[in-house]
């Protein structure tokens, strides 16, 4: 009877040696989900502005530079299987002056001192790139100044141009994750203003600033939430 029950223990304890190595033989993973585009996002950018303006005081002196600024962005991306559209807000600062007359006499400049849009987003997505579309609304927050009178007293005056940009660019997805890095381009058309500038006899004087082509380049690192739902 012992020799039995010493078998019958033997033989049980082989089968469980040897059940879980067959088990694993066997298993295989779950496949990794699919990342796509869809889901919400967010980010930040550094760029560079090119203006092309002027401004009207009696002539018609040209308002022209370049500047730089950086910002955040958010929008909402939803995936077509290849087709994928969104909407994006973003809104930047200004880092230095953006633009000056380059006559001397002049004295004038600008600076952005932000620079914000509403757009939609159209694309064709290929696995881990996306190429893009986009265009809505802009708006640019900027201050102009410059030496009024004849005593040359420095004075500014803050206004904002409205208008809408349209553009385009590449985003490409890091890692097989949600991160991935954009190279943008944006051209703008804006409204003019007019800025009142006063001397030291409180003498007033309107310069009406003219920002008809406004062009935007700027690289922004991403993360999209979607992957995490």
């Amino acid at each position: 009877m012992t020799k039995h029950l010493l078998r019958l223990s033997l033989c049980t304890a082989a089968l469980f040696a040897v059940t879980p190595v067959a088990y694993a033989a066997d298993y295989e993973p779950p496949p990794a989900p699919e990342v796509g585009w869809t889901g919400p996002y967010i980010g930040g950018f550094v760029g560079g502005t090119f203006v092309e303006g002027n401004y009207d005081n009696g002539g018609d002196p040209e308002l022209s530079g370049t500047g730089g600024y950086g910002g955040v962005l958010g929008g909402y991306l939803y995936d077509f299987g290849g087709i994928v559209v969104g909407i994006e807000a973003d809104y930047g600062w200004g880092f230095d002056t953006t633009a000056q007359n380059r006559d001397p006499s002049e004295a004038v400049d600008m600076e952005f001192d932000g620079i914000g849009t509403i757009r939609g987003r159209l694309g064709w997505a290929d696995d881990d790139t996306l190429i893009y579309a986009t265009g809505g609304y802009g708006w640019i927050e900027a201050t102009l100044s410059g030496l009024v009178g004849p005593n040359s007293v420095p004075d500014d005056d803050q206004q904002t141009h409205e208008g809408w940009v349209i553009g385009g660019g590449i985003e490409h997805r890091l890692f097989d994750s949600g991160l991935s890095a954009r190279l943008e381009y944006l051209y703008g058309d804006f409204d003019g203003a007019d800025y009142t500038l006063t001397d030291g006899d409180q003498v007033t004087g309107t310069a009406a600033v003219e920002l008809d082509n406004v062009h935007i380049v700027r690289a922004a690192l991403i993360y999209n939430f979607g992957n995490l739902w």
